[in-house]
């Protein structure tokens, strides 16, 4: 039987094709929760209050309300839901913020026309690419399994002469797919286990220009830079009815930079009241980034693998529009709310060759199909009891971007043996803080709980039933800032 299976898979040639997905499409356009102590702690609500130095990364007007320059610096400590996994940790230290916001009097004027022009520069995490997940395989029924799935796609590739993705070719030849009557097979699972680890960041620095006209309308751009670091380690394992047993290793390793511009409009329509409005347009973020990734696979003793050399390509973000509300009540209370809105299946790829135009004409399809808009909710409250001190709480809503009827093409998937994927459902938010003022600047603290779920599937089968999982965590941190 050996000679017949080596035989066949002397036709599987591997094709160094792209291996993006829907989801990684997703997962780069999307981002956490993060900035000051102060922006956390009352979740983000800040576009229509502004005077925070991390407003100027959602609404770049929310630095014209400043009449002094300030300050701030952000660390944190992040805690995962799970267990760390692979050689990873539960808990990360992150630096998280720091920046300035320079203030410029133009003059009063009885308070008429031009008051101030303001300029800033920020750092801040956009997302911090940290979660664990270790999930035992359920829905198999003793019928379905990986290797039926590798058995699939390397019958396409052998009976169509083509070349094969690394994936059903490492399975051949590691010896997890028999070949009968011409044709390869799999073997129902009766087990299976995966582990998945994610790290790296996106982080972003921004250059702010703000204008304060009459203290009742406040105009502001900021110019995006960004830099992307995400890692992902995952571990399936597999054993089969007749006691087959085998297991894959993935990394998948993503680099690279962007720019974005983003505009922001606040405005007090009643001149002797507090109530403001703000609106927002972010343009797409455009990325030149670069993939490597590689696999191995172990059966019965026999170890291959195989990566693919770096390669580049351009990504598009799709646009996104916000629209916010804030209240001050005396020097006690301030209310903020906001909504956004990006429409996540007008993500794009593209070559910088040429040579895998047709490939990503068909990720581009995926991502219109299977991707639907985001909406973002943002509440948050401050409240200072005593002078000096303040108490705050916030909320956030994120819908997901990913419809439920969404699955993965491993067919498409080149050089990449990842064959799960997970239909994320919508994240829920919740922040607390507080916050201390003294001569010349400021302490914060604040606190963040994520809770979300999703359907995880191992592979692509519509009669695998999706396991439940989790990526909740926590996050401290705090901020110090000063005045002047």
């Amino acid at each position: 039987m050996k000679k017949y299976i080596l035989s066949a898979i002397s036709l599987l040639a591997f094709t160094a094709t792209y291996a993006q997905t829907q989801y990684d499409a997703a997962d780069f356009a999307t981002g956490d929760l993060n900035g000051t102590a102060r922006y956390v702690g009352m979740g983000g609500a800040l576009d229509a209050l502004g005077g925070d130095v991390s407003v100027m990364s959602s609404n770049p007007a929310g630095t014209a309300i400043y009449k002094k320059t300030d300050m701030a610096i952000t660390g944190s400590v992040l805690f995962s839901g799970q267990k760390g996994q692979l050689g990873h940790d539960q808990s990360r230290a992150s630096f998280d913020q720091a920046g300035i916001v320079f203030t410029m009097p133009q003059g009063s004027n009885n308070g008429k026309g031009l008051q101030y022009i303001n300029f800033g520069v920020n750092y801040q995490k956009k997302k911090n690419n940290f979660s664990n997940a270790n999930v035992n395989i359920g829905g198999l029924d003793g019928v379905l399994s990986q290797t039926n799935n590798a058995a699939d796609m390397a019958n396409i590739v052998y009976k169509q002469n083509s070349d094969s993705p690394m994936f059903p070719a490492l399975m051949a030849e590691a010896g997890t797919l028999g070949f009968e009557d011409d044709t390869f097979y799999g073997t129902p699972a009766a087990e299976a286990n995966y582990k998945r680890s994610t790290y790296g960041s996106t982080s972003q620095g921004d250059f702010n220009v703000s204008f304060n006209i009459s203290n009742q309308i406040f105009l502001g751009a900021s110019l995006g830079v960004y830099d992307i670091n995400h890692k992902r380690d995952t571990y399936y394992t597999e054993t089969g009815v007749d006691g087959l047993a085998y297991d894959i290793t993935n990394w998948y390793d993503t680099n690279g930079d962007g720019f974005d511009v983003k505009l922001g409009m606040i405005v007090r329509p009643i001149a002797d009241s507090p109530f403001r409005f703000g609106v927002t347009v972010h343009t797409p973020t455009w990325y030149r980034l670069e993939d490597c990734n590689g696999s191995t696979v172990y059966c019965d003793g026999n170890q291959v693998w195989d990566s693919a050399d770096p390669y580049e390509y351009d990504y598009r973000t799709p646009w996104k529009f916000g629209f916010s509300l804030g209240h001050t009540i005396g020097n006690v209370v301030a209310l903020g709310a906001q909504y956004e809105i990006s429409d996540f299946s007008a993500c794009h790829y593209s070559s910088i060759d040429w040579e895998n135009d047709d490939y990503f004409h068909q990720m581009n399809q995926k991502i219109d199909d299977q991707l639907k808009a985001q909406h973002t909710l943002r509440l948050g409250v401050e409240v200072k009891p005593v002078n000096n001190f303040a108490l705050r709480l916030g909320y956030n809503y994120v819908s997901s971007p990913v419809k439920d009827n969404a699955w993965k093409d491993s067919h498409l998937n080149g050089y990449n043996c990842e064959t799960d994927y997970t239909n994320w459902k919508g994240v829920n938010r919740f922040t607390c803080g507080l916050g201390y003022r003294f001569k010349g600047g400021y302490i914060d603290l604040a606190y963040q709980y994520q809770a979300q779920k999703g359907d995880f599937y191992a592979f692509d089968s519509e009669n695998l039933r999706p396991s439940e999982i989790k990526n909740n965590r926590s996050q401290l941190m705090g901020t110090l800032g000063f005045r002047f």
